[in-house]
């Protein structure tokens, strides 16, 4: 006889799944990889070891897991705001810069285990980290592409344009995140957009970047607030 899992008891194990994640995320950005014990997550989750081995082999495995659902979190706000058809490159590319900070800000300890907590852990985490690092610069070469062919955009070598703002992007999150947060990474929006439209040569007007930056914190905030 075989016999099936009720969807019933499938939710309550992915979501007790996904509530040892979620925790384990504020242990990690609290204490640190090195510092973190299964102990600590399962204290802090509120379930037994035996559940912790259920669903994941070990802390490495769960920490991978981890990162790699953030990462792709953070890729998936990046897509929700693009328009490279409809919004002129100026439009898109404010938007996503101000949708990443407002992501980064949101999730300050998620953002933490992604660009500090998971840098080095060994040879084989970083392998694919890096990996994770090059598939976001290639998603953001194929973007400068598509931008080439609805906007008048000086971009000589997509590829290096992705990874000089890939590169600005990561260091100066970290930057923040390694500060005492009083001041909103998104302050930085404006600042941060005219200096890579500038380097596109890119015409805009210092209003209309402002206006653009604003209508997109304006759209999140009110997504966040309407959401259950």
């Amino acid at each position: 006889m075989v016999y099936r899992t009720s969807k019933e008891t499938q939710d309550r194990k992915d979501a007790k799944r996904q509530h040892i994640l979620d925790t384990s995320a504020k242990v990690f950005a609290k204490r640190g990889y090195h510092h973190t014990a299964v102990k600590d997550i399962v204290e802090e989750a509120g379930v037994s070891v035996g559940s912790f081995y259920f669903y994941f082999k070990s802390k490495e495995e769960l920490f991978e897991e981890l990162f790699l659902s953030i990462v792709q979190a953070f890729n998936d706000m990046s897509e929700q705001v693009l328009d490279v058809k409809h919004f002129s490159l100026t439009k898109n590319m404010t938007r996503v810069i101000t949708a990443s900070l407002w992501m980064h800000q949101k999730h300050r300890e998620l953002a933490k285990i992604m660009l500090i907590e998971a840098v080095g852990l060994n040879p084989a985490f970083e392998k694919k980290r890096m990996e994770s690092f090059k598939a976001s610069c290639r998603t953001m070469e194929e973007w400068f592409r598509r931008f080439k062919l609805h906007n008048p955009v000086h971009i000589p070598d997509e590829r290096v344009a992705a990874l000089a703002f890939e590169s600005s992007f990561h260091y100066l999150a970290i930057d923040w995140l390694e500060s005492d947060g009083s001041k909103p990474l998104t302050d930085s929006a404006y600042a941060f957009s005219i200096y890579h439209l500038q380097a596109l040569r890119v015409p805009f007007e210092n209003a209309e970047v402002e206006r653009y930056a604003l209508e997109v914190l304006d759209e999140l905030n009110g997504r966040e607030a309407g959401a259950p």
